[in-house]
């Protein structure tokens, strides 16, 4: 029988190795998959992250799953799904015993400083609604591969001294996920903004971010209503609705 996970109450499916369980993900979704079903995998042949980043795991260390979601909101408020997924995630990490969770925009877990899940959200859309999503989720509880290039060093929960069976781990985040998933669809962006602020990695740090018009120098200074991040930029307030976070004063 499927697993069934409230309130994401989708069947599970899981694989051996697969090539993306985005690119499965999103097969289904256009073919009509309820919302909740879940496509998960031992070892990802051609994972990706954002910008066409690889995603690298060693088979069976890592949890690697993608949620389809058919989210109630208007597009413009869809920039707020990745963020709505790495809260949800931080959550489960902080029940399954991992300390010190934070989020960094738009889309990477860290804990004890390092990066130990990202998340890569695509969807389908059109100016009236969201089609569909698919929210990927890839969190390293074993060894870490070496990665080239990478923006936060690599780290993994058993490198923190917290190993959950990855069952264990996939049934808490599906849950805490579909808490917040549901919070936000019915409620609003305003209990995603503050529940992102008590964990946001960039909040009051010098940051240089990345844009398609040029780099940005200011300090974070959180998220707006559409999952946009907010810079203090010598004095006035910008929002960035996409961008590559390229420099962090971490004192």
């Amino acid at each position: 029988m499927p697993l069934l996970v409230p309130p994401l109450a989708g069947p599970v499916t899981w694989t051996a190795e697969i090539g993306s369980t985005n690119d499965e993900a999103s097969r289904l979704a256009r073919a009509g998959a309820p919302e909740g079903t879940v496509i998960g995998s031992d070892h990802q042949t051609a994972g990706r992250g954002r910008r066409g980043r690889s995603w690298v795991d060693a088979p069976g260390e890592a949890l690697m799953y993608t949620v389809i979601l058919r989210p109630r909101v208007s597009p413009v408020h869809a920039g707020m799904l990745p963020i709505v997924i790495a809260i949800g995630l931080a959550d489960a990490l902080e029940a399954c015993g991992v300390r010190d969770v934070e989020v960094a925009w738009p889309n990477d877990v860290l804990a004890g400083g390092m990066k130990v899940a990202g998340i890569l959200c695509e969807m389908s859309a059109d100016q009236e609604r969201v089609a569909w999503a698919v929210a990927g989720m890839g969190v390293n509880v074993g060894p870490v591969p070496e990665v080239e290039g990478a923006r936060w060093t690599p780290g993994s929960l058993a490198s923190l001294g917290v190993r959950p069976r990855r069952g264990d781990l996939l049934v808490a985040a599906l849950a805490a996920i579909g808490r917040r998933y549901e919070a936000w669809t019915d409620h609003g962006a305003g209990g995603v903004a503050a529940a992102f602020g008590r964990r946001d990695h960039l909040a009051g740090r010098p940051v240089d971010i990345g844009t398609p018009s040029g780099p940005v120098h200011g300090i974070g200074c959180g998220i707006d209503e559409f999952g946009r991040l907010v810079v203090d930029a010598d004095g006035a307030q910008v929002a960035l609705a996409s961008g590559e976070v390229t420099g962090v004063d971490r004192r």
